[in-house]
């Protein structure tokens, strides 16, 4: 008969080889998911040994090739720490607990065993603990052994990973001595609405552990949302000039769009002029010199996206100013956000509010204007440069001209507070914000049915 290790050992070289044979097949969010796994399973140590310059922002390409060196490293580890966790028997309480047991271990069945055990528990996995409480979102994810993989999908389970890091040892193990006996009550309530209530007051101990004092289930995000989120400098000229070796001219001519229209009027005056005038109209660029003028203008307005006018409002991304941290934008106060925002207005012209007014009119719901592929596809719609053109025209009347920026600053707050709301009512809202940028020009909403553009 198989002993456990035997059991265990036999496991992870099947594994092993399955996930090498399988690897061609695995994209881009199976490759960085895979690496957040097994990285959550290393010592601090190890973690820096065999991770190294590992980023999530690298191309398919290269995240396979990382995994592939990557996994047989890992699978070594993994063997030495069962051997040397198990080489008294079959022990399975800390400090005999491989990782892996820690992330295999449904909550109600780890935590009592981490209450009994605090003063064997290492810093990185109290933390880790710690943090996966803060995600404790409903009763069954107490019995769930899928739960501790599960977390490892979200920025915010990183986030406050990393923020726990500030505390002593002896902190976290004060930390997790309050939130044992509170997963205790959770496991043993008598109704869902009993645990529930448990399980906030366990979030909220997590969280305030973090420095966060919010419910970390407001703060969620979007699954597998690359880690760190603010993208390396240079990345994205990087990761464009690769991309733009194998474009069509069409395709490029369609990405110069959607980059100039990024661009103030003065900055497509100081990037864009010197390779325009080149040839006797944008439609004659060759290639190359399509190629060229994309990397200049990212070169130029680094970390801007076709749909950040829109995005900035929940998550702090801004159109044309650096980004406030995701943590930082969801626990800030309204007047501040406000206050971030209108420094970014201040970084637009009239011509460029005046298009994402259009982008705000010509959307038929809050999710088109997050959806790229909708708002590349507004470029080449005639509507689009004709609405933002009676825009501009109708609404920079004023004393001083100003308009189209008194009009974009009632957007804006509008937008912020419109952010906050789910479901019909944040539908509602933005049907109203439509209908007060089209009173405002002078024109009348669109109908919601796209027309065929040119």
């Amino acid at each position: 008969m198989e002993t456990y290790v035997e059991m265990v050992h036999r496991r992870l070289d099947d594994r092993h080889h399955n996930i090498l044979g399988n690897l061609d097949q695995l994209g881009d969010w199976h490759l960085r998911f895979t690496v957040r796994i097994f990285g959550d399973c290393l010592d601090e140590e190890k973690r820096k040994e065999l991770l190294g310059n590992y980023t999530e922002y690298w191309t398919e390409s290269e995240l396979r090739e990382f995994v592939r060196n990557f996994l047989p490293a890992y699978a070594e580890y993994a063997v030495a720490e069962l051997l040397e966790k198990k080489k008294d028997g079959e022990r399975f309480d800390p400090p005999h607990l491989t990782q892996e047991e820690y992330q295999e271990m449904a909550v109600r069945e780890k935590w009592p065993r981490i209450a009994s055990h605090l003063e064997h528990m290492t810093p990185l996995q109290l933390r880790r603990e710690i943090a996966k409480a803060g995600l404790l979102f409903s009763p069954y994810m107490l019995s769930d052994p899928g739960f501790n993989e599960g977390v490892l999908e979200f920025a915010l389970y990183f986030d406050l990973l990393d923020r726990l890091a500030k505390l002593s040892p002896e902190e976290l193990r004060k930390v997790a001595g309050e939130i044992a006996p509170m997963v205790d009550r959770a496991v043993s309530a008598r109704t869902p609405g009993d645990c529930e209530a448990d399980l906030r007051r366990i979030r909220e101990c997590a969280g305030r552990a973090s420095g966060v004092l919010a419910d970390p289930e407001t703060l969620l995000g979007p699954e597998m949302e690359r880690y760190p989120r603010e993208t390396p400098p240079g990345w994205k000229v990087r990761e464009l000039r690769n991309t733009l070796k194998t474009m069509t001219l069409k395709d490029l001519r369609l990405s110069a769009l959607v980059n100039l229209d990024l661009l103030t009027t003065e900055e497509t005056r100081a990037i864009v002029s010197p390779f325009v005038s080149r040839y006797p109209s944008f439609f004659e660029i060759p290639g190359n010199g399509l190629r060229e003028l994309i990397l200049a203008v990212a070169e130029g307005v680094n970390d801007r996206a076709i749909t950040f006018f829109f995005e900035r409002y929940p998550v702090g991304r801004m159109a044309m100013t650096p980004a406030v941290s995701y943590l930082v934008w969801k626990l800030m106060p309204e007047e501040e956000k406000i206050a971030r925002l209108r420094e970014d207005n201040a970084k637009m012209d009239q011509a460029m509010m005046s298009r994402h007014l259009a982008r705000y009119l010509l959307s038929s719901t809050t999710a088109e204007l997050s959806d790229v592929g909708k708002q590349i596809s507004l470029l080449m719609d005639d509507r689009f440069s004709s609405t933002h053109g009676l825009i501009l025209k109708s609404a920079v009347g004023g004393p001083q001209g100003d308009g189209v920026p008194r009009l974009y600053d009632e957007v804006t707050i509008h937008s912020l507070r419109m952010a906050s709301r789910q479901g019909e009512e944040k539908e509602e809202r933005f049907r109203r914000i439509r209908e007060k940028i089209a009173d405002a020009a002078g024109i009348a909403v669109p109908c919601d049915k796209m027309e065929g553009g040119s």
